[in-house]
Order: C-alpha cells, then sequence, then structure tokens
C-alpha cells in the first residue's frame, strides 16, 4: 500500500531502505544468471537514541545527515521508504459498491467516520478485500491506510537534499508482511515485530495488512530490568540478555525474574490483540489467525517462541526474512538469520521491485 509511488519513467532499481528508532538499513536485491534473488549490497547505519521516538522525528536535521552519509557512502539514489506505524491508521470499511472510478471519492468521504483526520488532512490508499468474493454483493469491504499529510511532507523534505529520491513510501508492516509471508499464501497470520524501543502486532489476511498496533515495549526495557534487577551496566546486561534470554536454570534465573514483568506484560498485550482479531474479525475478513511470526531483533532473544506461545492456541515462530528471496539450498545471503531478523522490512521494500501485491 504505497502512499507515493514515483512516474513510470523513474523504473531504476531501488533499495529498500528502512528507518527505526534507532537505526537506518537499506538493502538492495537483485537477479542473478539463473533468474534467483541475491543480496547485491546492505549496511546499517545505527543513530543515537531520541531522534525518532514514538514515531516522530524530534531531529530532523540529524536524521537527515545520517541519511545522506549512508546514501554518500554507497552511492544510494533511489529506494522504496518505510513510513511510521505511530502516526498511521488502518480502517476497515465496509462501503456500497461503486466503479473503481468513483472509489476514491467515496473512501475519502466517509474517512472522518473511521479516522480522526479529515480527507483534506490525510494522504490514504486502499486495498479492495476479497473482491472476487463480493463482486455480485452490494457492498464492497475496503482495508484503508491513512496517514497525516503532514507527516509524509516531512518525510520528503527529510529525503530532499540527501542524495536519494524516494520511489515509493509504504508502511512498515506491509512491507514485513510481503517478506515474511510465503508469496501467494492467502491465510491470516500475526507478526510480531519486536524491536528496541517498541512492539509492532499486525495481521495480515489475504495478502493484506488489516490489523496493526504499537506496544510501548522492545528489546531496550529488557536489557534495562536486567540492569536495575542485577545491578550491572548497560553493556553488562545485555550480554546476560543475549546470553540467557528466558531459557531458566541455574546461571540464568536472575536474568529471567529480571526481565518476566516485561515479557509478561508483552505477552497479555499480545493475547488481548489476538483475541480481539479472533472475535471482531476471523469470521468477517480473512478467518482466524493460522499462526503467529516473531521478527525484529527481539526474535533473537533465547526462549521467546515458547514464552509467547504458552497461551496461544497456535503455533509460533521466528520468521524467515528470506523465504520469498531465496531457498537456503541454492544461496546463502550474506547476513546471519541474526542480522537478518532486523532487515525484515527493507526486505520487503525491496521486494517492491519483484511483486508489490502483498
Amino acid at each position: 500500500m504505497p502512499f507515493l509511488t514515483a512516474p513510470k519513467f523513474l523504473s531504476m532499481p531501488a533499495v529498500g531502505f528502512d528507518i527505526s528508532a534507532d537505526a537506518l538499513r537499506f538493502i538492495e536485491l537483485d537477479k542473478n544468471r539463473n533468474g534467483c534473488l541475491e543480496v547485491v549490497r546492505h549496511a546499517t547505519r545505527n543513530f543515537p537514541l531520541g531522534i525518532i521516538s514514538e514515531g516522530h522525528v524530534r531531529d530532523k536535521k540529524k536524521l537527515q545527515d545520517a541519511i545522506a552519509s549512508l546514501a554518500k557512502e554507497h552511492d544510494l539514489s533511489f529506494a522504496n521508504i518505510s513510513l511510521p506505524e505511530e502516526q498511521a491508521y488502518l480502517a476497515n470499511m465496509r462501503i456500497p459498491r461503486v466503479s473503481p472510478g468513483d472509489l476514491h471519492d467515496t473512501i475519502e468521504l466517509r474517512l472522518e467516520e473511521h479516522v480522526p483526520i479529515s480527507g483534506v488532512d490525510a494522504v490514504f490508499d486502499y486495498v479492495v478485500v476479497g473482491e472476487s468474493a463480493t463482486k455480485r454483493q452490494e457492498n464492497m469491504d475496503v482495508v484503508v491506510s491513512v496517514l497525516p499529510r503532514v507527516v509524509v511532507e516531512e518525510y520528503l523534505d527529510i529525503f530532499s537534499g540527501t542524495g536519494i529520491t524516494p520511489k515509493a513510501f509504504e508502511f512498515e508492516s506491509q512491507a514485513m508482511a510481503r517478506a515474511l509471508i510465503p508469496h501467494g499464501d492467502n491465510g491470516t497470520f500475526l507478526v510480531l515485530d519486536i524491536g528496541k524501543m517498541e512492539t509492532n502486532v499486525f495481521v495480515a489476511a489475504n495478502g493484506v495488512v488489516q490489523f496493526s498496533a504499537s506496544l510501548d515495549i522492545g528489546g531496550h526495557y529488557l536489557t534495562q530490568a536486567i540492569e536495575r534487577a542485577l545491578n550491572v551496566t548497560h553493556d553488562e546486561a545485555e550480554a546476560l540478555k543475549v546470553l540467557h534470554g528466558l531459557v531458566g536454570g541455574e546461571k540464568s534465573d536472575a536474568v529471567y525474574h529480571a526481565m518476566l514483568p516485561v515479557v509478561s506484560d508483552l505477552r497479555t498485550r499480545l493475547m488481548r490483540h489476538y483475541s480481539y482479531w479472533q472475535t471482531h474479525h476471523g469470521e468477517k475478513v480473512g478467518g482466524n489467525i493460522e499462526c503467529v511470526f516473531i521478527t525484529g531483533g527481539g526474535a533473537n532473544l533465547r526462549g521467546i517462541t515458547e514464552f509467547l506461545g504458552m497461551e496461544l492456541a497456535v503455533r509460533v515462530t521466528i520468521a524467515n526474512s528470506w523465504v520469498n528471496v531465496c531457498s537456503f539450498e541454492t544461496y546463502v545471503p550474506p547476513l546471519t538469520m541474526r542480522e537478518s531478523h532486523g532487515y525484515s522490512a527493507a526486505i520487503g521494500l525491496a521486494l517492491r521491485n519483484t511483486f508489490s501485491h502483498l
């Protein structure tokens, strides 16, 4: 669901460019002579916490400088770019059936019934869901992605002068869905993206992200909990988190119990969103959730799938960020699986060049 798509003459290859709370990441994919996708190049540029907070750019100049520096170092020109979920709205609309030419205006007129932004102040895109199943019915179901116009204009301004020309802007969740859900699979999946400062939860059904939420829980808060409980430095706490995770044992019990309140809160909130979908949406727009994928840096926490899966009646598994890029039998990407979890959105953005229905 791109909010900005460049004119057709801009057909140059574009890297996937993801902006998170503490880092920039890009990746470029291209087909080899056998027609299989491979990683051409990739890089990460970390920056201090606080430049972006809760989806808001707090220091525009520093972010712009970081982007320009990365672009210059790697000679970047065109990019598909992620936009913050925290300032976005996702609306499921059921509207009277109209012609494709009238659909945009019909949605715009009804926008304020679903999101707290007027059509004039919003930039939105939409996908008709289950069109083949509902084409004879009087109504149609539409998923609408909405951002305040000022947010899109701000990001356009930030990239101006950096050397990078945006080809498309897209929600991180939709990019991740493209990367993590096997191409052509129209099932219903919940994705938990555990980042440093926050966790994004979204449900993709019939190839479209139809529900999303942002939680103020991330890996940084787990590290802080270990710091306080064990009276160690931040670096020591981070090392203990990586070493022991949520796997119990004599040496790791202290680490486990330090993190327990935070991860228990995460599991409770995950269950709340899981139950909400099953109760309110499962029968209407895609069926019940059949699998939970975990991605982001938090996917590397030992024991996370077992802990979060205790109260769920479906499979919980670590996502494979390469499922739509390659088979490990024929190609091994130049990133470890641990590193790849942080690249899920960038990979999905890069895959727009190959297919964009997801």
